[in-house]
């Protein structure tokens, strides 16, 4: 801005400006001065209340009196609402800040209604700003509001103004009484940060002074989500947990389900073991599922391989089963084989019996062959053979194929004989000739003695005579020529001559 050092004027006359006799003189400033000393008008003061509202939660902090109301006892504030008043007249009648400027009131009145606006920031939603101060300044009247109504409650200590614990803020926020004192307009900035919701105000300050819990769990989803969202994610990972913990279960669904999908996968891969534990077992089925199968797939594998075998179970089987085949597709590989290894045998069934055939067929596909390994021995006899019979053709070739030849020999001999030869038959000639050779002696002898005749007869029937003839020498003299003899005469002619007389053949 620039300066007018030919409009200097003496200390005397100046003197005589503020004083208000200066006469007639035309000049300006002179006009200025006079409006901004003059008593202000109505319609001048509509800004006074929440300007010294503001400040006075900030810093004077007066002590509420009983049937009495807010007042201001510092002079300094008396002066303060005073330059505020000036201020603005000088404003509106010159036109301009230049004019208020020059006379030095700006300066004072600015930082006013600067923390006024800082106190009592709203967004085009509602929502309060996330500036620093705003936050500081709205704790205040969190602290300020639990005060007034712990001395309207008959707290001795509050009515004389000493600073409340923790414990006594949340017993003054959880008071029926909070109603009524958030009616004095020193707390509109509170009103406004909930979206105009009073009855969210003690929520809102509970989450606000981090107290670990809040007065009305049922209420909490009521805030604005951005408002919910920001206060979630700026609480220490103890705090958190201790909040999350200690709601109920409908009310921790309606939070989780309400918060947006980037928030819960910021949240609950924060949280410890035993408290992510808690959280997700004390979930309703439905609750569980829309959180789980929303969060992206880092988030969430970061969340199952988090938690324990003894909790992980009961989160799995606790999902139906669109939402269970929907989480474990999501996985990675790596994760997808923690999570199936790390499960006990009597949890891994339900598990996997309850994916629908795309589900389980993906899942089994995208295994590791040591996980699949793992998994498929750990499984016991009837419910190994209900998932391989699950498994169309390609997909079970490729199961089959990728393990070594010890775990296939566990997997085959521990299907009952009529899952074997359905699982046997389902593969193609190339396949079954791959997995017949791969067994060892052993396994092949059990496999083969285990088949009924028909089945027998259709699964060596397919086999070119080179890979039958292999097959049959592999086995034991006793055990081939049984076989041989459950055989049709056509499958026995592909033999050469050679290995049949080499047999006890009756």
């Amino acid at each position: 801005m620039k300066t007018h050092s030919s409009r200097r004027i003496s200390r005397a006359a100046a003197q005589q400006l503020l004083s208000g006799s200066a006469g007639r003189d035309p000049d300006q400033l002179a006009r200025l001065l006079a409006a901004a000393a003059a008593p202000a008008h109505e319609s001048e003061l509509g800004g006074e209340a929440a300007a010294v509202a503001a400040f006075e939660a900030r810093h004077l902090a007066p002590v509420a009196i009983p049937g009495r109301g807010q007042m201001i006892k510092s002079p300094l504030a008396k002066f303060l609402s005073v330059k505020v008043v000036a201020a603005t007249a000088a404003v509106c009648l010159t036109g301009g800040v230049a004019a208020a400027a020059s006379t030095g009131a700006l300066s004072s009145s600015t930082s006013v209604h600067a923390h006024v606006r800082a106190s009592h920031p709203v967004s085009s939603t509602g929502g309060t700003s996330g500036h620093a101060s705003a936050t500081l300044d709205l704790a205040q009247l969190c602290r300020k509001l639990a005060s007034g109504v712990s001395a309207a409650d008959g707290d001795a200590n509050a009515a004389t103004g000493q600073a409340l614990t923790q414990a006594g803020v949340a017993q003054a926020l959880a008071s029926s009484g909070v109603t009524q004192v958030l009616t004095s307009p020193t707390f509109s900035p509170l009103i406004s940060a909930v979206n105009n919701a009073p009855s969210s105000v003690p929520d809102y300050c509970a989450l606000l002074l981090r107290l670990g819990k809040v007065p009305d769990p049922a209420g909490l989803a009521q805030l604005p989500t951005s408002t919910l969202t920001g206060l979630l994610s700026s609480l220490p990972t103890q705090q958190l947990a201790q909040l999350l913990t200690s709601l109920p279960a409908g009310a921790l669904s309606q939070l989780l389900t309400t918060l947006p999908a980037g928030t819960m996968a910021q949240l609950l891969p924060t949280l410890p073991a035993a408290a992510l534990s808690q959280v997700l077992t004390t979930l309703p089925a439905t609750g569980l599922s829309q959180v789980l199968t929303t969060l992206p797939a880092a988030a969430l594998s970061q969340v199952l391989t988090t938690l324990p075998a003894g909790s992980l179970a009961p989160v799995l089987t606790a999902l139906p089963a669109g939402g269970l085949s929907r989480l474990l597709s999501t996985l990675p590989a790596g994760s997808l084989s923690q999570v199936l290894t790390t499960l006990p045998a009597g949890s891994l069934a339900p598990v996997l019996t309850a994916l629908p055939a795309g589900g389980l067929s993906r899942l089994l596909s995208t295994l590791p062959a040591a996980s699949l390994s793992q998994v498929l021995t750990t499984l016991p006899a009837t419910s190994l053979a209900r998932v391989l019979t699950a498994l169309p053709a390609g997909v079970l070739s490729h199961v089959l194929t990728v393990l070594p030849s010890r775990m296939l020999s566990r997997v085959l001999t521990t299907l009952p004989a009529g899952a074997l030869s359905q699982v046997l038959t389902t593969l193609p000639a190339a396949t079954l000739s791959q997995v017949l050779t791969t067994l060892p002696a052993a396994g092949l002898s059990q496999v083969l003695t285990a088949l009924p005749a028909q089945g027998l007869a259709q699964i060596l029937g397919q086999l070119p005579a080179t890979v039958l003839t292999k097959v049959i020498a592999e086995l034991p003299g006793s055990v081939a020529a049984k076989i041989i003899g459950e055989l049709p005469t056509a499958i026995v002619a592909k033999l050469p001559g050679s290995l049949l007389s080499g047999l006890p053949l009756g």
